[in-house]
């Protein structure tokens, strides 16, 4: 981890220590009134995440000891005033040094005492703050990445050809409208909803520019709330639904998605699920190879931690057989394949770019493999096509 090690070489005398369950950490802060700005550098740090999942943490500052509730600051606007107070408390050059660009910025507003009861929506505002904090930089980290560019293209290719004459459409976790823009330019409209407004924000603003907003309809919604559209849709008002890479594998609960499903949907409309496959061949070989046992089965977590996946919240992976246990009664499969499945996950992107001279024709083998058994079953991805019954 970094971050932590180069706070611990931190010449400032005036730190905070946050408590944590594998001991204490040393982080520089500024303190306004109630509140305690921290700084992360690295995404990988694990710190952040760990007292944003609990939405709580405990510091020990210069002359107290104290408690408060944890939020990530998104907005551009509060991160430069929060900047701003750490380049004036430690001056240019350790500001330069330690906190420029920093990966998250984040705010424990300090309480006498923390509540007792379980808040069942923070996980929902934890996920919510972390999408918003990456909104603006998203496309980066798709079309950045080799493998990220091709499992969107053949997620693009299986709508394509699945929506076909489908007018229209439902998105669940549009992120930044990376498949959403293409389905709009080909004339379907589309009701897109996502937990983070900044996402639907950047998703509105490309739809403007292009000048197709009159065929986008978006509302902020957590994938569990999604029965909340059914009112003002109304039973079997749209041809088809998806939702690729994402939403699927940030919800802890999918027990009632089938069912809104069924309702939302048209007879014979169509679901295509995007999901984080619990059983990913080339990494379990490859860390096994590496003697790293734990990560070659990390996935059977749930959820995966992050730190142990590649996202930055707690995902929940999913085998291609508990779809199908999910959807059975109220849709029929139609179509599953493994994405990728003899080329690494996007994390392992690395080992990708050695074999750059040939990826092309490993691609090419790759979508010939991943709707062939065993192959369906073990990538890096799934993708599922579902009629519904």
């Amino acid at each position: 981890m970094p971050a932590i090690t180069s706070l611990r070489e931190h010449p400032v005398a005036e730190t905070a220590r946050l408590e944590l369950p594998q001991g204490e950490i040393p982080l520089g802060f500024v303190q306004e009134g109630d509140r305690v700005f921290l700084i992360a550098r690295e995404r990988s740090a694990l710190w952040p995440v760990t007292i944003l999942r609990a939405g709580k943490a405990h510091l020990q500052l210069p002359q107290a000891q104290v408690a408060g509730e944890t939020r990530l600051v998104s907005q551009a606007s509060e991160k430069e005033w929060v900047l701003g107070l750490f380049r004036t408390k430690y001056g240019p050059e350790r500001y330069r040094k330690w906190y420029d660009r920093p990966a998250r910025v984040l705010e424990v507003r300090l309480t006498e005492k923390l509540g007792s009861t379980e808040d069942p929506d923070r996980y929902n505002r934890w996920l919510e703050a972390e999408f918003d904090n990456v909104a603006n930089d998203y496309d980066h980290h798709i079309t950045g990445n080799r493998i990220n560019r091709l499992l969107r293209d053949r997620s693009l290719s299986e709508l394509r050809s699945t929506f076909h004459g489908a007018h229209r459409l439902l998105e669940i976790g549009c992120g930044s409208g990376m498949e959403t823009l293409h389905l709009l330019r080909e004339g379907h409209e589309m009701v897109c909803v996502d937990i983070s407004s900044q996402m639907l924000r950047v998703v509105e603003e490309k739809a403007r520019v292009e000048g197709l907003s009159e065929r986008l309809a978006t509302r902020k919604l957590a994938l569990a709330d999604l029965e909340k559209v059914l009112p003002d849709l109304g039973e079997g008002a749209l041809d088809g639904a998806y939702s690729t890479y994402g939403a699927l594998n940030c919800e802890p609960d999918l027990s009632r998605l089938p069912g809104t499903l069924h309702q939302l949907l048209r007879p014979r409309g169509h679901f295509v699920a995007g999901v984080y496959n619990r059983w990913c061949l080339f990494e379990s070989f490859g860390y096994l190879l590496t003697l790293q046992g734990a990560r070659a089965f990390g996935r059977r977590n749930r959820p995966v931690p992050v730190g142990t996946s590649r996202f930055c919240v707690d995902v929940y992976a999913h085998t291609p057989m508990d779809f199908l246990r999910l959807f059975s009664g109220t849709f029929r499969p139609l179509r599953l394949e493994g994405i990728p499945v003899i080329l690494p996950p996007s994390d392992l992107v690395v080992y990708a770019e050695k074999l750059s001279r040939n990826f092309d024709v490993l691609s090419r083998w790759d979508a010939r493999l991943g709707p062939r058994w065993p192959w369906k079953y073990l990538g890096d991805h799934f993708l599922l096509t579902l009629e519904r019954t």
